[in-house]
């Protein structure tokens, strides 16, 4: 899995890259904690469950994301690490994710909000085998 940071003029983006399309979301929650944190918890003893469905990849990852947002900024809930499963069904995707994660602490160096993920610029593809995501996020 690769996280890489792009640069954008006004917010803050990132590509990733992974073997497969868990992998990918997987891959989110780490630049999304890149962007938003200096030291991000590993991992957590607390758990959350996410279910989230959309009629296409791109609108599920920006749901995805803005979700992440919300149980960050509001609930106070750091995620680390994610078990992500995503699947086909009629009509587009479901994303079922079980969180594990942290109270949020000031020793994991915020760095400002984040307001949401956008669809500026999104995508998501599978290439020769491999998934890559490009996002930005609106900061």
């Amino acid at each position: 899995m690769v996280v890489t940071p792009l640069d954008h003029t006004a917010d803050v983006g990132f590509r990733m890259e992974a073997e497969s399309l868990e992998a990918l979301f997987q891959a989110a929650l780490k630049g999304l904690l890149q962007v938003m944190f200096l030291n991000p918890p590993q991992g957590g003893r607390r758990r959350k469950r996410v279910v989230l469905e959309a009629e296409d990849l791109e609108t599920l990852l920006v749901r995805y994301l803005n979700e992440l947002i919300y149980l960050i900024q509001t609930q106070g809930f750091v995620p680390g690490r994610a078990r992500v499963r995503v699947e086909p069904q009629e009509g587009g995707y479901r994303l079922q994710a079980t969180l594990f994660g942290e109270p949020w602490q000031e020793e994991f160096g915020f760095q400002g909000e984040v307001k949401s993920a956008t669809f500026h610029g999104l995508s998501v593809s599978q290439e020769k085998g491999r998934w890559q995501a490009q996002v930005i996020l609106d900061v």
